[in-house]
């Protein structure tokens, strides 16, 4: 038995078929990327940051959230996560006073789509 479609079928299927994808795609593309940051990645500031703040594509639960800046031989130098009810992308933290030196800002997020995003940059103090 030989079934066919036909040109209004094609058309209805289609878009259809879109959709279903495009909301099962959702859940996936609604993760908490970092988006910005400051420092930034591969940024050279000419002094010690007195906070590092990220902002990350969606919202983020600060409580179950942790930023570490780390120097060059891993050692922690300062933690925390800091966000605020009319930012809820943001989180912060206080810097320690920072030599001059290669550092790693470490993240690892709880989104509130409940996804752990996790990741790191590195930025430089150079007072030249």
């Amino acid at each position: 038995m030989k079934v066919s479609m036909n040109k209004s079928s094609r058309r209805i299927l289609g878009p259809l078929l879109a959709g279903v994808l495009a909301v099962l795609a959702g859940p996936a593309l609604a993760h908490s990327f970092l988006v910005e940051a400051t420092p930034s990645s591969k940024d050279h500031v000419a002094a010690s940051p007195k906070t590092v703040k990220l902002r990350f594509g969606g919202g983020v639960e600060p409580k179950y959230s942790k930023l570490t800046i780390e120097d060059a031989s891993g050692k922690v130098l300062g933690e925390g996560a800091i966000g605020t009810p009319d930012k809820p992308r943001e989180l912060s933290m206080d810097s320690p006073e920072l030599a001059p030196g290669k550092y790693v800002v470490r993240y690892r997020v709880l989104s509130t789509d409940g996804h752990i995003v996790e990741g790191n940059y590195e930025f430089t103090v150079d007072p030249k």
